[in-house]
């Protein structure tokens, strides 16, 4: 089959991104014609690799100088080019937040809207009706939880949506020894991952003066005003902060235990990842995914929502709990293969051939 990815921008160092990169790879395996747009970044390397098989086009680079709407019609027509020179059999339009140019785009083609995000959260003003749009066009929806799903067919009256999960994303053979102790939390620094309540958790905690350390990997908005909290705390010799990593398999070997305080999500790959890794997770029971990944009280903790007292507490009742993070360690090795790559391609593939 010839399967195209519509993408926003693959220079991004984000889940969105870096899913894209595997699933495109692994569909090259087996033998699919792959290519992906991007609609930025001609002058910038792809931040996850992308699979020499697959064809990459550029619609304009990083910083698109032309203005809206003359920016979204000229990518329209560029798109349209492509898709004439490929004929592809299946168009996979990854976020349903840029239906405005992807549905006119692909007209006459066989499309499968992706919705990596939490459909009650909003990122432009245009975005619930982005998702209608999506809803109405596309021959088929494709979220990340089931009750993604629910909602496309109540709230956007899609006819046709489906879950199919993220898949591991790593190279996870070689799990943490849970031997360092080091919390990690990794995404963008911005307000939805709500980093600010976990390093004020992270103040609450006993095992901070037990010798443990947090370690936060990501930028974004909020990056000083999250420097400028550590640093009122006195938390600079316990708390530290890096930039967005490429080897990301070494972050989590070198950790023992993974935190997420986020606001909202869809399904957060780094759960996935941390689970792959053994890692125990601490996490915010935040719509969605933290319940789709994580068993309460056998691979991890889910945390009530915005409580940072109970993520302190939490934290510590890990931290200081050899036993339990190794139970933890050990269920998740068995319980993650729900989220191998092979069963997931293996439902794309079912997908594509029922569509």
């Amino acid at each position: 089959m010839k399967i195209v990815f519509s993408n926003k921008a693959l220079n991004n160092p984000g889940g969105t991104e870096r899913v894209t990169s595997i699933l495109s790879r692994e569909l090259a395996e087996r033998g699919h014609e792959v290519h992906i747009i991007s609609f930025i970044g001609k002058d910038k390397e792809p931040f996850f690799n992308i699979d020499s098989r697959v064809n990459l086009h550029y619609l304009a680079p990083t910083k698109d100088k032309y203005p809206f709407p003359i920016r979204d019609i000229r990518r329209i027509v560029l798109m349209k080019k492509i898709y004439k020179q490929i004929n592809p059999d299946i168009i996979i339009i990854v976020d349903a937040g840029r239906s405005f140019v992807n549905i006119p785009a692909s007209r006459g083609y066989k499309t499968i809207t992706w919705e990596h995000f939490n459909v009650d959260v909003n990122w432009h003003l245009g975005h619930r009706l982005s998702r209608k749009i999506a809803a109405k066009y596309s021959d088929l929806i494709v979220t990340l939880t089931e009750p993604a799903v629910e909602a496309y067919k109540t709230k956007f009256k899609a006819k046709n949506a489906i879950c199919i999960y993220n898949p591991v994303t790593i190279d996870a053979s070689t799990p943490s020894s849970l031997d360092k102790k080091v919390c990690m939390a990794m995404g963008w620094l911005g307000a939805q991952k709500n980093f600010i309540d976990l390093i004020n958790a992270w103040y609450l905690t006993k095992a901070r003066k037990e010798g443990w350390k947090l370690r936060i990997i990501g930028k974004g908005k909020q990056q000083t005003m999250l420097e400028n909290q550590i640093s009122k705390l006195g938390l600079e010799n316990t708390i530290e902060m890096l930039p967005p990593q490429k080897n990301v398999v070494e972050q989590y070997k070198n950790a023992s235990v993974y935190a997420m305080s986020s606001r909202n999500e869809g399904l957060p790959l780094v759960l996935i990842e941390a689970m792959a890794m053994g890692l125990p997770i601490v996490s915010y029971d935040c719509p969605t995914g933290p319940a789709d990944i994580v068993s309460h009280e056998k691979t991890g903790l889910l945390i009530p929502y915005l409580n940072v007292e109970a993520l302190a507490e939490g934290l510590d009742r890990v931290m200081l709990d050899e036993d339990l993070r190794k139970n933890f360690h050990e269920e998740s090795l068995k319980e993650v293969e729900k989220f191998s790559v092979k069963t997931i391609v293996d439902k794309w593939e079912t997908v594509f051939k029922n569509i």
